[in-house]
């Protein structure tokens, strides 16, 4: 009996694991950089600001060691003659679920988020996916980095900044622990028919939400402060123990806040604990432009290719707000939000551009500056000399879905394979019309 009941055990737990795995990307990471290389005649956007036309860039073990006109090629490089083509800084998406998300509709591919609304310990590089199906199409469109964001509850935990090419988790981390995920509670009193609450009761509820944050950081602060003066205890809490570098070592708090009233609210805890804090989801960031300039803090604005938030606001709203921010000097990032969305991201910045927005600053906004949030801007976002050599080329405007046509990818210098499962089908069905 017991043998039988082992043997479909077995069998069960076969026939879950023969219906649940997904088919993995086939798509053979790069290999290190043995050989100097110099991408020739082409028209280099460095992510600075600056555009230098029939310039030349050259990267060696994967570190770029000089860029410009008039550059001397050294002996022995393979040379690359990209006239008529335009070299990028790789672009980086800052918040996306690509790595934890495979299939959004079937929930065992789904890994974004845990139970409970308070998990700062949680880490995004445990369960990113390097063999998902939707990071070749991602960086297809040339986005080499992405910051992996878990969701979910008040503090969903540590987001994870990562390459899109390498053989496992450790190969694509660049920063394991980039940010930790938050999200402010609504702030807004509703009134509608099916909302039994009136306005009095939903106030209270939303003082108690944002006295509880308060409490919450007050008590992480003290078990930070604690443990930096060596006072013996046999008490360790493992997600306090995950909050110490919000305070030691400034990990940034990525917080998700939409509304003009949470975006405030996010401004002031920012000033009473003097932490540093990215903003993501600012649909109105444009309705408080002076209290973000004086806070300093950067923000990632929603997916531009949507409708507006609010009734009174014009067509354009969402279309104009990066061009606004940028007006203002206030650094920012696009975002397509999810997964395989994320393949979308430079075209956010061409309808941006459209609206208003200047194309150095388009540019800076998917590279220099979110390298800038997340602190790695010593190696990526820009084309200069001593950084990554992460970069790719274009037969024409990265910016734009007609003329955004890759004919080469970098990353860390490894040269990366740009077939994906969307080129395969492509030709696949080619094929099949020619038939």
């Amino acid at each position: 009996m017991k043998h039988t009941l082992r043997l479909l055990a077995c069998t069960l737990l076969s026939a879950i694991l023969h219906t649940t795995t997904l088919p993995a990307g086939d798509e053979i990471p790069g290999t290190p950089q043995k050989q100097v290389i110099a991408l020739t005649n082409a028209t280099i956007h460095t992510g600075t600001g600056v555009t230098l036309k029939n310039a030349t860039i050259v990267f060696d073990k994967g570190v770029i060691t000089d860029v410009g006109t008039g550059v001397v090629i050294p002996q022995g490089a393979r040379v690359v003659d990209c006239a008529g083509k335009r070299v990028y800084p790789g672009f980086i998406a800052p918040l996306t679920s690509l790595g934890l998300t495979e299939i959004d509709a079937v929930r065992a591919t789904r890994d974004a988020s845990e139970v409970g609304s308070f998990n700062p310990n949680v880490k995004a590089a445990t369960a990113y996916n390097p063999d998902s199906d939707l990071i070749p199409t991602v960086r297809y469109n040339g986005v080499l980095l992405v910051n992996s964001v878990p969701a979910g509850g008040l503090i969903a935990g540590q987001s994870a900044l990562m390459r899109t090419d390498g053989w496992t988790r450790e190969d694509l981390a660049v920063n394991a622990s980039s940010s930790m995920a938050m999200s402010w509670p609504s702030m807004e009193v509703m009134s509608a028919p099916w909302i039994r609450k009136g306005p009095e009761e939903q106030r209270k509820e939303i003082d108690e939400a944002v006295r509880g944050i308060y409490d919450l950081f007050r008590q992480a602060k003290a078990y930070s402060d604690a443990a930096r003066a060596g006072i013996d205890t046999t008490v360790r809490d493992v997600r306090f123990e995950s909050m110490r570098a919000i305070f030691e070592r400034d990990l940034p708090l990525l917080i998700s806040a939409t509304t003009k009233r949470q975006i405030e609210a996010v401004i002031d805890f920012k000033e009473t604990f003097g932490l540093k804090v990215i903003l993501a989801d600012v649909a109105d960031a444009h309705r408080c432009v002076a209290q973000l300039q004086k806070s300093g803090i950067p923000v990632i604005i929603p997916r531009v290719h949507s409708l507006p938030r609010r009734d009174e606001d014009g067509y354009d709203a969402t279309f104009a707000l990066a061009a606004t921010l940028a007006k203002a000097n206030i650094p920012f990032a696009f975002s397509d939000g999810g997964s395989w969305q994320q393949r979308n991201l430079p075209f956010q910045a061409g309808t941006s551009r459209a609206f208003g927005l200047s194309e150095e600053d388009a540019i800076k906004a998917l590279t220099l500056w979110p390298a800038q949030m997340f602190g790695v801007d010593a190696q990526y976002g820009s084309l200069e000399k001593g950084k990554s050599a992460t970069l790719f080329v274009s037969k024409g405007d990265a910016l734009d879905t007609k003329s955004n046509v890759l004919t080469a990818a970098f990353i860390d210098g490894r040269e990366i394979e740009l077939s994906s499962r969307h080129t395969k089908l492509a030709k696949k069905y080619r094929e099949r019309g020619k038939r």
